[in-house]
């Protein structure tokens, strides 16, 4: 390394299979439409989705989008189908899961689950694989 030069170094994170696959998951959210049980929970909803019981580690959205963006996780650009979609609205840092071709599915604003047009929801928004590293 030459003077001036800084090297950051991100800690590999391991990354584990979770327990319900990308279908699967959305299937489970699927089976959910209409629900408002999960009104302003929607990480936890997630993270339910994908299989896990317990608690993710993070305190919200927010933070877990600070750990993903820290570790390089995060991506721009259309969302794969299954992909956990960050979004900003109302304030606040949301995620939803994508369906592919622009639509995402989740507890959304106003808090039943449903199915929208990320365009409509936000033009704010980056997207990751659905990881849980802290999930059990």
């Amino acid at each position: 390394m030459a003077w001036g030069e800084v090297a950051v170094e991100r800690p590999n994170v391991p990354r584990v299979a979770n327990p319900r696959d990308n279908e699967a998951a959305l299937n489970w959210q699927l089976e959910r439409l209409g629900s408002a049980a999960w009104k302003d929970w929607p990480l936890k909803f997630q993270r339910m989705a994908f299989g896990y019981a317990h608690d993710s580690g993070w305190h919200d959205a927010a933070d877990a989008v600070g750990w993903l963006n820290h570790h390089d996780l995060l991506h721009e650009g259309a969302a794969p189908r299954g992909a956990l979609v960050w979004y900003q609205a109302a304030d606040r840092i949301r995620v939803a899961c994508s369906l592919g071709s622009g639509q995402v599915l989740g507890p959304l604003l106003l808090g039943p689950v449903e199915v929208a047009d990320l365009s409509l929801l936000s033009t704010d928004f980056v997207w990751s694989d659905p990881h849980f590293p802290f999930g059990h």
